[in-house]
């Protein structure tokens, strides 16, 4: 079964409209702390989580909305793509609610064609609620565009080095490695090196036991951030191939270790 992928998130932003500077005592509200008017919209249960740019005409989301606060008698759904004015989607008048959305209904009427996007782009519904008492603003949730996702399994890895201490003795290395999903989209390696830091020189001269590093696919693009060596951040090669290939499911990594300049391409082809 394929993943799908960490980078399609989702965040229910709850807020409440205040409607005084001042609130009295016994009117404040319990699961937000200030004025007990108004309500929020509630999302669960979300089939699917983003928009997959590699297949647009079948992709879709589906979530079910309930409310929380005073009783709703509608919510007006609205959409916006990539910080878009807002346009109408529905309205619902009762809960608890399933929503469908197609990517196609998403981008209708917003100007904005799958051409335009990439991945990290999202639709944003935001839910504004009537009650007896005012028309609230009852949060948003956030929907990226994105790919599906499955590199996890074993795979031969061939890494050729352009920097470290040992060169040229120790000018390539070939092993099996796995790589793990730690989240839909998210992936590890327990020895990022390719075998310098974990059974190579850098073991007897600097007493290294692997060098783990947790990397992103976003649509066959490497990405990550904040990852690191035993001596410091490490890094992409700026104008390398970090990519994956969706015919082969062959994955290129250039990185460069950012304290001493250990650098190698790692090629990983799956076993």
């Amino acid at each position: 079964m394929k993943k799908i992928l960490y980078f399609a998130s989702f965040a229910l932003l709850a807020g409440l409209l205040v409607t005084s500077s001042c609130t009295k005592d016994e009117d404040v509200n319990p699961f937000h702390g200030i004025s007990s008017k108004g309500a929020v919209a509630v999302v669960t249960n979300v089939v699917n989580g983003f928009f997959d740019l590699a297949s647009p005409a079948t992709s879709s989301i589906a979530f079910d909305l309930g409310t929380k606060g005073e009783t709703v008698s509608s919510v007006l759904v609205k959409k916006s793509v990539n910080g878009s004015a807002e346009t109408d989607l529905t309205t619902i008048t009762s809960f608890p609610s399933t929503l469908g959305l197609t990517f196609d209904e998403a981008l209708a009427g917003t100007g904005i064609d799958v051409a335009d996007l990439n991945p990290g782009d999202k639709v944003v519904l935001s839910f504004s609620m009537t009650t007896s008492t005012g028309v609230y603003p009852g949060g948003s949730l956030s929907i990226d565009m994105s790919c599906v996702s499955n590199l996890a399994g074993m795979y031969s890895v061939t890494a050729t080095y352009s920097q470290h201490d040992f060169l040229p003795d120790y000018p390539t290395n070939t092993m099996d490695v796995e790589i793990t999903e730690v989240a839909s989209g998210v992936y590890s390696v327990e020895d990022f090196s390719g075998g310098l830091y974990g059974s190579g020189p850098y073991v007897d001269a600097y007493n290294t036991t692997g060098f783990p590093v947790e990397f992103k696919d976003v649509c066959n693009t490497i990405s990550w951030e904040g990852q690191t060596d035993p001596w410091g951040s490490v890094s992409l090669i700026d104008g390398g191939v970090n990519s994956v290939d969706p015919a082969t499911g062959v994955i290129t990594i250039s990185w460069i270790a950012d304290a001493y300049g250990e650098s190698a391409i790692c090629v990983y082809t799956p076993l």
